[in-house]
Parts: C-alpha cells; structure tokens; sequence
C-alpha cells in the first residue's frame, strides 16, 4: 500500500470541498445532536469554506492518496491556543473505507516532520473518535511528550475544545537534536516531499524574477479525445521551453510533431518569447529539431549511459 501527501493546488479546491461534505458527515456520528448539527432538511451536509488553505501562505492543504485513490486531506494553519504554537491541524480527514489502516498516522507523520516546530490538534470534546486518533498519534510520535488541556476556544463562538500540544520532532528547537542536519537518499519520495523542494526553488526564482513560469500543454487528439502525442512546456518572459514532446508511434514522421512544435511557438511568440530551447538525447530528436530551424548551441558528452545530451535553441520570429 503506497501513501502519498501532496500538496493541493488551485485546482483541487474543489476536490476539498466536496469531501468537506463527507467529513462532516463523519463528524455528525459524534457530534450531530449538537445545536446546528441537525441533518439538512435536503439532505445534503454542507461544510465550512475550506478554500482559504489553498489561497492563503500561511496555510496548507494536502491531498492524502492510497495506491493513487484519494483517500482524504490535512489543513493546516497558524490559528494556535496560544502565541508560540507554530502550527495547527485546521481540519483532517480519511475517507471511511482507508479508516484503521494506518493511514492517517502515516499522513499526520509526514506533515508534522516537514513543518518542524510547536504544534496543536485540537478536537471537540463530543467528537470521541477524534479525541482517541489524535491521542494515539501524539503520544506515539512524541514519545509521550505532550500537554493536553480542556480550553474554550472563542472562534466561531465560545466552545469547549481538548486541546493537545507538542514539538515537531524535527524542530531544531529540541534541544536533543541540536541543529543536526541528515542527507537522506529515498527512491521512492512523498509528493509532499519533493513539493517542498520545488516550491522552494520556485519561490526563490520569484523573489528574483518577480514571477512563476506558466506551463501549458498541447496535445494531438483523435475525435474521440483521446491523447496520441503532445508537449508540455514553460514559458518566461522572453523564452519557451519544450519539456516534453512525444508522438504515438503508429503516427510518428507524419507531421504531426512538427504541427504541435509549431503550436507551441505561435503560443510563444502571442506571449512575447523571442526565442525557444529545447534539449535531447542524442538517440532521441536532434536531427527533429534541426529540420525545424533549432540549431545546437551546446553538447553534454556521456551524459547518461554513455550517451550525449544536446541543448538546442531556436530564434522565433
């Protein structure tokens, strides 16, 4: 069983919204004969705008997947009991059928590592099985070394809530771990791993270039909608970039690589790219590009399994 965090994006607000509507279907096992959890008389729950940890920085949305199916969310935010808690679970959720499975420790476990410092989860008193999950998470990933606290919570309105507070154990804060720093090598990375990475790079490139690459794709369908080839590439401000171009092979050398190549520069050259680079293996499409007015601007020898890569560029009219 593979578990995956991803970190959601503007496209999945949606997604999280409607199992928001699960979630609180889940919650009114415990807490439906509460005031203002009565069953709607249409017989559709609704649950609270969750968009905000999609939209606001100091939030996070992630979406938890089992063997690539969706199988629920972690919300995060900076909203804590009191000034020095560092992060929240805003609201987290695993679908009934990957319930007791594991799978919701393994999610807590990867968001509490990769956000490191003081931490809270906070749940409502009626609410039981929320109340025994988080208990048994906490104490195993804290080794026991946690606060837990009955408060009254003034937002939306005063309720009572368990409130339990912990350190990350990857917080550079614990005296324990000093400021210890591991290489770790993973064939087989989280989503939430690598976006931190390359949200990382992204926001650094932004504080310099003042804005993100758009990337777009064009593909060669069949009336059907079928996919039978495409690319996928970046634009900046001046340049294209072909990421990925690939054509069915029944079809190739029928023109249709050079019709997408063609789309993708008209594209650019809409957006006000003066020029387009691409890079290829030499068993791949060098001589492709070359027919298409590239011309090979530098060469990496014995760049993998003792093959070269060449690095192409075309000025666009």
């Amino acid at each position: 069983m593979k578990i995956t965090l991803s970190k959601a994006t503007q496209e999945d607000k949606n997604t999280i919204q409607n199992l928001g509507r699960f979630y609180v279907y889940e919650m009114s096992k415990y807490c439906g004969f509460l005031p203002t959890w009565e069953v709607p008389s249409n017989g559709l729950f609704e649950c609270i705008d969750l968009s905000s940890y999609c939209d606001k920085p100091d939030r996070h949305a992630f979406l938890i997947k089992v063997d690539d199916e969706l199988a629920g969310f972690v919300l995060i935010n900076k909203v804590g009991s009191t000034s020095d808690v560092d992060w929240n679970i805003g609201e987290f959720f695993i679908v009934s059928k990957f319930q007791g499975k594991g799978i919701g420790y393994h999610a807590a476990e990867q968001v509490f590592n990769q956000f490191p410092g003081v931490w809270e989860t906070s749940q409502i008193p009626e609410n039981t099985a929320a109340i025994e999950f988080w208990d048994r998470v906490v104490s195993q990933y804290s080794h026991g070394q946690f606060e837990m606290t009955l408060k009254t919570v003034p937002e939306p309105k005063p309720h009572p809530m368990i409130i339990l507070k912990f350190t990350s154990l990857e917080s550079p804060n614990i005296q324990s771990r000093g400021n210890v720093y591991r290489v770790v090598v993973d064939y087989s990375p989280s989503e939430a791993d690598n976006s931190v990475v390359r949200e990382g790079i992204v926001a650094f490139n932004e504080n310099i270039l003042g804005e993100r690459d758009k990337a777009f794709s064009i593909f060669l369908k069949n009336d059907l909608g079928k996919v039978f080839g495409g690319i996928q590439a970046f634009m900046g401000t001046e340049s294209i970039y072909i990421d990925v171009l690939w054509i069915e092979g029944s079809l190739q050398k029928q023109g249709y690589g050079t019709q997408l190549l063609d789309a993708a520069e008209r594209e650019a050259i809409k957006n006000g790219c003066v020029f387009s680079a691409v890079d290829t293996f030499d068993f791949q499409a060098e001589q492709f590009y070359l027919k298409n007015g590239y011309k090979r601007v530098s060469e990496l020898k014995n760049c993998w399994f003792g093959h070269s890569k060449f690095f192409l560029r075309k000025n666009l009219s």
